[in-house]
């Protein structure tokens, strides 16, 4: 675990060589000219589904918190990385505008509520 200036960009875990960043407990405050200027911790997880994470803030032994929020924030950052690499290319849609096939228009459509149906966000 590591305390953290992440500066006025509100942090997202971020992909490192081995697994992800994960911010957690964050905190913010206005400087004197009243920009928003985000700190907290940052721990070491191997992927972002549910089990690692919680196992990275138990063994990052973070101080004293509910960090439910900050794991949820987790796993839906994870959930929409997954998602948008398994829609279809967006030109597929727009292909089929321009050709106003409507059946290609709905194929694409279905394909990414099939998506959204294997990836579910969690529940809050």
């Amino acid at each position: 675990m590591t305390f953290a200036s992440f500066g006025s960009t509100s942090p997202l875990p971020r992909q490192v060589a081995d697994g992800w960043i994960i911010p957690f407990g964050v905190t913010s405050e206005q400087d004197t000219d009243g920009n928003t200027l985000y700190s907290g911790h940052e721990v070491f997880s191997l992927t972002l589904f549910q089990h690692d994470i919680e196992a990275a803030v138990t063994e990052a032994a973070l101080p004293e918190g509910d960090y439910t929020a900050d794991i949820h924030d987790a796993l839906c950052h994870g959930i929409r990385l997954q998602r948008a690499a398994e829609y279809p290319p967006s030109s597929e849609y727009l292909d089929g505008v321009a050709k106003a096939d409507q059946a290609q228009i709905d194929a694409y459509c279905d394909a990414c509520l099939a998506i959204k149906a294997k990836y579910p966000f969690p529940d809050s």
